[in-house]
């Protein structure tokens, strides 16, 4: 190591400790209490310019009935029924915590009726949540009309939706990446009129009748979004990047959704998982539920089944 010429510094210890080359102030009493006085009044100013903390009251928001459908082709149609609740009473943590109080808002006990040419079927219980019919025809173009209650708060709500029928979903092609990724190309034709599409890709198909969390129905991997204003002809080519696959396995399906449902898949992709959902600026999802949130939409999935060799 060089060492250090402290010659030059000599100036800077003049200026830090000036009262080795200055002499002893004369300060009489008076100057003394003006000091004070001013240093009193300056702390005052500082302190009561201070915001006072204002006590803020929340009424405490009302739980209501929260509706989301789903048709499987040749099986089913689902109904999940929950109840809505507010951010404040979840803290950021772990993951598994949180998960286990969402069960908590699960519709336990309820009434959901599915009126289809004036033809109400009282839908049966999967599970917690979950509500299925094996009955109720869906005809593309038909009018289907909803009513639910949750006998815990006494809650009800009604929505109305048209039946989209399916798009058929011609073929699923694949290139691999590597060991954990592919691109996965999908080919349809765009029916005339406008159109809106969710494409789904599922780590698996589980049967819906064996579906006992809602909140990790499927496995649903990626949602991609579609609109036919993306499109230039009405032979469709799309191409998506799926990473970190688990398996060799999965499942591709395509739905053809009326324009009010493709907002609120797009509202839901913005908001984040439903972890992000709680710690985040709230969002106004659209919704055609009277009474309560959520939305009330069939259509037909196209599913086809993709083996990585």
């Amino acid at each position: 190591m060089s060492s250090l010429d402290y010659s030059d510094l000599f100036p800077l210890w003049l200026t830090i400790f000036p009262f080795r080359i200055m002499k002893k102030p004369n300060l009489s009493i008076t100057n003394i209490l003006i000091k004070l006085c001013a240093g009193v009044w300056c702390a005052f100013l500082f302190f009561s310019c201070s915001p006072k903390p204002i006590p803020i009251y929340l009424d405490e928001i009302e739980s209501l009935p929260v509706i989301w459908t789903q048709a499987i082709p040749s099986s089913t149609t689902l109904l999940y029924l929950s109840r809505s609740f507010s951010a404040l009473e979840f803290q950021e943590g772990d993951s598994t915590e949180t998960e286990d109080l969402l069960q908590q808002f699960l519709t336990e006990d309820g009434l959901v009726i599915l009126t289809h040419n004036n033809l109400p079927d009282t839908l049966f219980k999967v599970s917690n949540g979950i509500w299925a019919t094996l009955s109720t025809e869906l005809i593309p173009g038909d009018t289907y009309y909803l009513y639910a209650q949750d006998f815990l708060n006494g809650k009800s709500v009604t929505a109305e939706t048209q039946m989209y029928p399916a798009v058929v979903l011609d073929t699923v092609t694949y290139s691999i990446i590597d060991t954990i990724s592919a691109d996965v190309t999908i080919q349809f034709v765009d029916p005339p009129g406008a159109n809106w599409y969710a494409v789904h890709y599922y780590s698996e198909y589980a049967d819906p009748l064996e579906v006992d969390d809602p909140f990790a129905a499927e496995n649903i991997v990626e949602t991609k979004l579609l609109s036919d204003l993306e499109f230039g002809s009405s032979d469709v080519s799309f191409t998506y990047t799926l990473e970190f696959l688990e398996s060799d396995t999965f499942f591709v399906s395509l739905n053809n959704i009326s324009p009010e449902y493709y907002d609120y898949l797009s509202q839901r992709q913005r908001g984040g998982n439903i972890y992000n959902q709680l710690i985040q600026e709230p969002i106004n999802y659209v919704s055609n539920v009277q009474g309560g949130f959520g939305m009330f939409a069939l259509h037909l999935p196209s599913v086809r089944q993709v083996i990585l060799e």
